[in-house]
């Protein structure tokens, strides 16, 4: 018995995470007022803020042509868009091993493989890394060191990297500009496409930005809810309280609101793509 709860420890914590998050969403979420917010959706905004999230998947899907330059850039978007919604659905981060899956077909070469992936990841940790610097900067300070610090991140980043003694296992990095613009660009259009959606809320576009990437953050823990459920709205309520003074339960409300649009572009995506992948389509 205790053999099998020790080869299960993710799902469990995954499982009371997702409690926990409901529990969160339940207490803190006024629904009544959530409707009355979702009344207020403009149609033509909310069909723009479609087609900018579906951009953010075109930038992503860019930068894996740039490590796949051989492979059709249809299956790329197709495979972006199907591991997006199995990183959603699945349980226990188990998702983030269908990207393995997806890539391997385009590369036989498993060490390979894992070399771009995690490149990407941390081109992800860089550019995400890179926009919360600059929010919370210029927030609290000015917008000329804001962009000073944030053009720094990257260089730094992969510079205090490649110090690491870490060439047996992980690949060292070089500066690849145009594979961390796609990566900024793909986050940003991400972020403006909920921000458009809901701009009429209590909250500037620095201070969503704020609550917005810390929401992202929760995305890359190795132990969150059932589709981020209450965990990414808590990650994105606390970035509004340390960083700007909001007050959680604000936070979170706004937070709610972004996943959910977040959770549905993904849904909507995903499926659309599914067919085209399983068939092989270009």
């Amino acid at each position: 018995m205790i053999g099998k709860f020790k080869g299960k420890p993710r799902l469990v914590l995954t499982f009371f995470a997702t409690l926990m998050g409901l529990g969160l969403i339940v207490y803190l979420v006024p629904f009544g007022e959530i409707a009355k917010t979702l009344n207020k959706l403009e149609p033509q905004r909310f069909s723009l803020a479609l087609l900018i999230y579906g951009i953010s998947y075109l930038l992503r899907t860019l930068r894996w042509k740039y490590y796949y330059p051989n492979t059709p850039f249809g299956k790329l978007f197709f495979t972006t868009s199907v591991n997006t919604l199995l990183n959603n659905l699945l349980p226990a981060r188990l998702g983030e091993f269908s990207i393995f899956v997806l890539l391997n077909r385009y590369d036989k070469n498993l060490k390979e493989t894992v070399k771009k992936i995690l490149k990407v990841r941390l081109l992800d940790g860089f550019a995400l890394l890179t926009l919360f610097s600059f929010a919370v900067i210029s927030v609290n300070f000015n917008p000329l060191w804001a962009s000073v610090i944030a053009i720094s991140v990257y260089p730094t980043a992969v510079l205090l990297w490649n110090k690491l003694p870490l060439e047996q296992k992980f690949p060292k990095l070089k500066m690849d500009g145009i594979a961390f613009a796609l990566s900024v660009g793909a986050l940003f259009f991400k972020l403006f496409s909920v921000y458009l959606v809901f701009h009429f809320l209590p909250l500037d576009f620095l201070k969503f930005t704020i609550g917005f990437l810390g929401g992202e953050i929760s995305t890359i823990l190795p132990i969150h809810s059932l589709a981020g459920l209450g965990s990414y709205e808590t990650a994105f309520s606390l970035a509004l309280k340390i960083f700007t003074g909001e007050s959680f339960k604000k936070g979170f409300e706004v937070g709610f609101l972004s996943h959910s649009f977040l959770l549905g572009g993904s849904l909507l995506l995903g499926l659309l793509s599914l067919p085209f992948l399983v068939r092989g389509k270009p």
